[in-house]
């Protein structure tokens, strides 16, 4: 064995295989940096060590065979021993060891202390990354799971007019659940969707973001009732849980109860849920006065003029049968406002306010720890911020209660807060994805935002929802961007579902007057909004028209208004003045969007204070205009979905007012271009009209007019689709088509 390791080692055997062994491991650690770098697949790895170890072995036979003389390579078998230099050639390969070895510490010290702490910090970081995703999408999971959904319990009486009887079980518990803290319930709206719907219950719980669903059946007969419900997961379609009561009808609420704490209970095993104290219906001592309530709850749910106005009348047969119903007179308060003239019902705003009242004073003194009592307080409230206060209880108490922060956007909206009005509508959108209102009012926040794709993947849920919506937000959706004309195609269409709609009668004025049909929009009506007076050249009926509607609702600050803005754009600044310093005053000097106060006001308050030498007073009202417009901006505001509301328009404004005149009307021309429809004979902007630099914006606005009458009536006058509700006024066509044959 020595003799061999000596031969091995005076044929530098051993110092070849230290040497190629240095070289490969440094070979390794390059191909390792340059794999990724060159995007290389994994298995060039290991192909490259397989080289290296098939070249080491060739490199020992070769070292063992060979050796390197003055004359060349030659077998070692032919050199003789006295003439060989393998210590010659043993010497340069210690100092190639030796260099070798000096590259390979230097290159293991970077990679130790250079690379691996920059490595480390990346791979904490990843590391990090990954954990907050996996936390993220643990804590999404943990809410979806902690969810449910309460269907209509199935009416198995033998008279089908108990069904609001079994509607009214299903209600109370899903409000009895929804107070539960750090559960999510489906509204009613939503769940009640379904109703008389065979659907697959997986497939509910995917539409509605629910991981249970409890459903149910009631039979009634005379005083018994049979409860039965069940619990089940709406991933599989497993049932968790299911019990059934029999019980007699005076005891109604205790059987309510009994089921609620037992779903609880079935909560707590599969959802983990902590639950303190256990939410109680609330329960009352006239059974006949619950029947009515119960029946009050049914209608209004449905919302129509005739369901809302029955509605009403049950709620009031209920008080009347125990007037200390906490409950019924706030849900009685807020029937009567929803029976205001323009939504369902024929009320003056001063009358409903007058009637709701009572009712919701008289349900926070009987339960002021009542969400509804709070909800109907809130709602008859004129003060914004007072409004909130209340609204914020409600949710306290209900976290689940999907319609107060759909109203809580109306308040903030009044407050110019944006961004807040985006976040508690999109939250109202995921505890109720099927109400109409609240749908439809997101759907509206999307287009503002220009994130259109996602308006109308939303607006499709409205389709079969509630159509007189879909039909009204389609025609705004397809109006961005200056297309009145389908504006206006949107309103006959809602026409067209519903001949009687308040909403198209009190909207189509408006655009006929934008796209320069005045015969039809005075013909639409016969008391159209003075802002479509305006449009029309008619200051003055205008005037008359706002007039006569505050003299008959004079409670509503948004007549008021209206007839401030028709005084000024008459040119009566006397008269107009009181009215929009009111506004000013009431709206805690903002310009917002919605509310008493919006940029039409300022810029006539502007020109009022300017005709009486107030310059002074001016500065304050161009500094709110630009207020406005840095909210705008900052909660992504920018498209033009309204008629005559777009941000570049009173940026524009602001700057042309605060005396930037090539500014101000450069962001004007630049919003006619996004959509804007600029009001064209108003006295309070009669120094703008007067600018020689307004007559190409003033051009550009009367030729896109006419592309949208043209196009319009193109549709209207060939085979009128709306023929049986609505028809051009006699001639137009005639003219029509005596412009389009020249």
């Amino acid at each position: 064995m020595a003799s061999v390791w000596g031969e091995l080692k005076r044929r530098n055997v051993v110092r070849v295989a230290i040497a190629y062994a240095i070289v490969s491991w440094l070979i390794l650690q390059i191909a390792d940096v340059l794999m990724p770098l060159l995007s290389l697949p994994e298995w060039v790895g290991g192909f490259v060590f397989l080289l290296l170890l098939v070249g080491f072995l060739l490199a020992l036979i070769l070292s063992w065979a060979y050796e390197l003389t003055p004359e060349g390579i030659k077998l070692e078998k032919h050199v003789v021993r006295d003439e060989s230099i393998t210590h010659v050639t043993g010497r340069k390969l210690d100092f190639i060891i030796i260099a070798m070895l000096v590259v390979a510490l230097g290159y293991f010290a970077y990679d130790k202390f250079v690379l691996d702490p920059s490595r480390d910090a990346e791979l904490v970081q990843a590391t990090t990354e990954a954990l907050t995703e996996q936390a993220a999408e643990t804590d999404k999971a943990e809410t979806a799971d902690q969810s449910i959904a309460v269907l209509p319990f199935v009416n198995m009486s033998s008279d089908p007019e108990q069904e609001y009887f079994s509607d009214g079980i299903s209600e109370e518990l899903l409000n009895v659940l929804s107070k539960i803290p750090g559960l999510r319930v489906a509204a009613r709206t939503s769940s009640f969707q379904f109703k008389g719907e065979n659907r697959d219950i997986i497939d509910i719980g995917q539409k509605l973001n629910t991981s249970l669903v409890l459903e149910g059946s009631v039979r009634k007969a005379g005083l018994q009732v049979r409860i039965t419900a069940q619990l089940i997961d709406a991933s599989n379609g497993f049932h968790l849980w299911s019990d059934s009561y029999d019980r007699e009808l005076k005891n109604i609420f205790v059987v309510q109860d009994e089921i609620s704490a037992a779903i609880v209970e079935a909560l707590k095993e599969y959802l983990g849920l902590q639950v303190e104290t256990m939410p109680r219906v609330v329960a009352v001592a006239n059974t006949e006065a619950h029947d009515a309530y119960l029946r009050g709850r049914y209608l209004v749910a449905q919302r129509t003029r005739a369901t809302v106005a029955g509605a009403v009348r049950e709620f009031e047969r209920a008080i009347s049968l125990d007037p200390d119903y906490a409950l019924v007179h706030a849900e009685l308060a807020m029937a009567t406002l929803n029976s205001i003239r323009g939504q369902y019902g024929d009320l003056t705003a001063t009358e409903a306010i007058a009637r709701a009242a009572p009712h919701a004073e008289r349900a926070m003194a009987l339960d002021p720890t009542l969400a509804e009592a709070h909800a109907a307080a809130g709602r008859l409230l004129s003060d914004p911020g007072e409004r909130l206060t209340h609204f914020r209880q409600a949710i306290q108490i209900d976290p689940n209660y999907s319609d107060v922060y759909n109203w809580m956007g109306n308040a903030l909206g009044r407050l110019g807060r944006y961004d807040e009005v985006f976040a508690v509508r999109e939250k109202a959108a995921q505890l109720n994805p099927l109400s109409s209102p609240i749908l439809s009012n997101y759907v509206l926040l999307l287009m503002n935002r220009n994130r259109l794709a996602e308006a109308e993947q939303q607006l499709e849920k409205l389709a079969s929802i509630h159509p007189v919506s879909y039909a009204i937000r389609r025609g705004e959706l397809r109006s961005v961007g200056g297309k009145w004309a389908n504006r206006v195609l949107g309103y006959l269409d809602l026409l067209r579902i519903d001949p009687e709609s308040n909403s198209a009668r009190r909207n189509l004025p408006n655009y006929l007057a934008i796209i320069g049909l005045e015969k039809e929009a005075l013909a639409i009506s016969e008391n159209p909004q003075p802002v479509a007076l305006s449009m029309l050249g008619r200051p003055g009926d205008a005037v008359t028209t706002a007039e006569v509607r505050v003299a008959e609702d004079p409670m509503s600050f948004g007549l008021r208004r209206d007839l401030g803005l028709a005084l000024a754009g008459a040119g009566d600044y006397s008269r107009a003045r009181p009215i929009l310093e009111e506004m000013w005053q009431r709206s805690g000097g903002r310009v917002t969007r919605s509310g008493p106060f919006q940029h039409f006001g300022a810029a006539a308050l502007i020109a009022i204070r300017r005709d009486a030498g107030e310059e002074a007073d001016v500065e304050e009202l161009v500094a709110a205009l630009r207020d406005n417009v840095r909210r705008y901006r900052e909660s992504g505001i920018t498209a033009v979905v309204d008629k005559y509301l777009g941000v570049s328009y009173e940026e524009g404004l602001a700057a042309y007012l605060g005396g930037e005149h090539a500014k101000g009307l450069a962001l004007i021309a630049r919003s006619l271009d996004e959509g804007m429809f600029i009001l064209p004979s108003v006295a309070y902007l009669q120094v703008l009209y007067d600018d020689p630099g307004f007559a190409p914006i003033r051009a550009s606005q009367e030729a896109r007019q006419k592309r949208e009458r043209e196009k319009f009536l193109a549709i209207v006058c060939t085979d009128n689709p709306y023929e049986s509700v609505w028809q051009p006024a006699e001639g137009t066509c005639e003219e029509f088509a005596a412009v389009s044959a020249n």
